[in-house]
């Protein structure tokens, strides 16, 4: 099951859900078309099991076949969800993909293959932000595996619903600001600019722990969105369920900006059957609704899965790049080789000498020292050999070295060309990896539109003989 990158297919109905894995349950809600306006309808509490599109039809008395097709979106509770934003390279989206991945290891609590990950990339003047999105791939099959899979649908975050809710019911801001929602299990807090989430984190609340505590919580969950917190404006979500009354005071004297925030009447009279108490009281169901309507893609919805297309296996193994990293590998193999037989033979010719000087009269004793003292010697000259076979395990396919700078007491630098930033970043990684080497850094990648190949530096420890 997997949605289109780009819908634009406006839907006479749509359904709204947010589920909870931990109770097992959806809270769903239907906006229906109708030629005197919209119609609402809900909220209504479905079981998630295998008959659960079935139990959707019947509650809202949906067609069962294709004739007038319904758009779902479904919000997975924030409280399985993990945000995280970084900056990424300008460089086209097919080549984004790897380096996103790339980067959100350094980030996500597990691996990334065993995430769902989904993602959106903003591009300012000073930077390029990506904004990331995951869940445990085993929860994603488990939401997956309660439809079937004919049925197209959105899975998304739950907070992209309340967004939505919170721009069409309410008063909001143009410029940056943050939506706080606090419930009697968690606090949610997103950073918003025109609609678009730009960062989000929560936390677990205790009901019955100390308000000091919440307080101190509450503050760090602000603070760890935007480090300009205190000069943007923070619109606090109102509804009957206000487990912590006190707490929008106390936010203000820290110097907070809190606003409290609710659906306008206004705005709510534009659909039929839907009060200001359901919109306050389910914001994440019903902003999804409003948002499958319409028929436009909606920001990180996990059943989108960006590919990067893989070349075939002809050309890695025929590639141009690949056929000059062998020759090198092969030229700094030979040069090697020579150079390790004139050393073997100029340290023969010294020994030679060394026992016609024992029969001059030098003591073995003697002997025995200056070959422990050659000994040292050896084990403090690096292990060229070994280095470039770390080299080469560690080198992409496609990848291409063209300067190796060391010296004793620096780090070792490499200067290469890697076909794109995700090359240049495995080709990291990798090194990474070895224990041999320490604090490898890659240091400006640069693409050439020319040749549309990235020019890289990358530097190391190695052993104990870079300092």
């Amino acid at each position: 099951m997997a949605a289109e990158p780009t819908k634009n297919k406006m839907f006479e109905a749509s359904v709204g859900l947010q589920w909870s894995p931990a109770e097992k349950q959806f809270q769903a809600v239907l906006l229906r078309r109708r030629p005197e306006g919209i119609e609402f309808e809900g909220p209504k509490t479905i079981s998630a099991n295998s008959s659960l599109l079935e139990s959707l039809r019947q509650q809202f008395r949906l067609p069962s076949d294709d004739a007038s097709p319904v758009a779902l979106s479904v919000g997975i509770d924030s409280s399985h969800v993990g945000f995280y934003r970084f900056e990424v390279p300008a460089v086209p989206d097919p080549q984004l993909v790897s380096i996103i991945r790339t980067q959100a290891e350094g980030y996500l609590p597990l691996p990334a293959s065993s995430m769902r990950l989904a993602w959106r990339v903003d591009a300012r003047p000073s930077e390029n932000c990506c904004v990331l999105a995951a869940i445990r791939n085993e929860l994603y099959e488990q939401l997956i595996g309660c439809w079937p899979d004919s049925q197209p649908l959105s899975a998304v975050p739950d907070i992209v619903g309340l967004t939505a809710c919170w721009q069409a019911f309410c008063p909001s801001s143009h410029q940056e600001s943050v939506l706080l929602k606090l419930t009697r299990t968690q606090a949610a807090a997103i950073l918003v600019e025109e609609g678009r989430i730009l960062n989000a984190a929560r936390l677990d609340v205790d009901l019955d722990g100390p308000f000091e505590l919440l307080k101190t919580d509450v503050i760090q969950l602000l603070e760890s969105i935007s480090p300009q917190i205190r000069s943007k404006p923070i619109f606090l979500w109102e509804n009957q369920e206000n487990p912590f009354p006190d707490l929008s005071e106390e936010l203000k004297s820290e110097g907070f900006q809190i606003q409290h925030c609710s659906p306008l009447p206004e705005k709510i009279r534009r659909f039929r059957n839907l009060t200001v108490q359901t919109a306050a009281s389910y914001p994440e169901a019903l902003g999804l609704a409003l948002l499958a309507l319409d028929g436009a893609s909606i920001d990180f919805d996990f059943t989108i899965e960006l590919t990067e297309p893989a070349p075939t296996l002809r050309q890695q193994i025929f590639s141009a790049p690949v056929r000059r990293t062998a020759l090198s590998l092969l030229l700094a193999a030979v040069v090697c080789t020579v150079g390790l037989y004139w050393k073997d033979k100029t340290e023969l010719r010294l020994l030679q000498k060394q026992l016609t000087a024992a029969e001059k009269g030098q003591s073995a004793q003697q002997m025995l020292q200056m070959m422990e003292f050659r000994k040292q010697v050896a084990a403090a000259r690096p292990d060229i050999i070994e280095l470039l076979e770390i080299l080469r395990q560690s080198q992409p396919e496609g990848l291409i070295l063209d300067q190796f700078l060391f010296e004793r007491g620096k780090p070792v630098e490499l200067r290469g060309t890697a076909g794109s930033y995700e090359q240049a970043y495995e080709f990291l990684k990798n090194l990474q990896k070895r224990n041999e080497l320490r604090q490898a850094q890659l240091l400006e990648p640069t693409l050439d539109e020319k040749t549309k190949k990235v020019t890289f530096r990358i530097r190391f420890l190695y052993r104990n003989f870079s300092g």
